[in-house]
């Protein structure tokens, strides 16, 4: 599991990530999809944010969110992933989660 450290308030750096395949480890082809940076509270079920990224790659699997201005406000320690959504309608979270702290400013 990663672990990352943000600051509360900040809006920077640009969150990326490469989504893979769980068996096989190969990126997945995000050709036609959407992706959703999603973040909660460790021990709540509600997203805190649930917002669109850019995909970077399609073929290589890259996406990158950039953090708004409120994303960041409460301190805390959270877990984010990725959710893609693919033109049939299916959705796919990552498996991989990551622990990020947002310390007090």
């Amino acid at each position: 599991m990663s672990i990352l450290t943000l600051v509360q308030g900040d809006t920077a750096p640009i969150l990326r990530g490469t989504i893979t395949d769980d068996e096989t480890g190969q990126p997945l082809d995000l050709s036609n999809c959407d992706v959703y940076f999603q973040m909660r509270k460790k021990d709540d079920q509600r997203y805190t944010i649930n917002a669109p990224c850019s995909i970077t790659s399609e073929e290589n699997g890259t996406v990158a969110y950039e953090i708004a201005a409120n994303d960041l406000n409460t301190p805390g320690e959270y877990q984010g992933q990725f959710e893609v959504h693919y033109q049939d309608t299916t959705e796919q979270t990552t498996h991989n989660v990551v622990t990020i702290f947002v310390r007090r400013q």
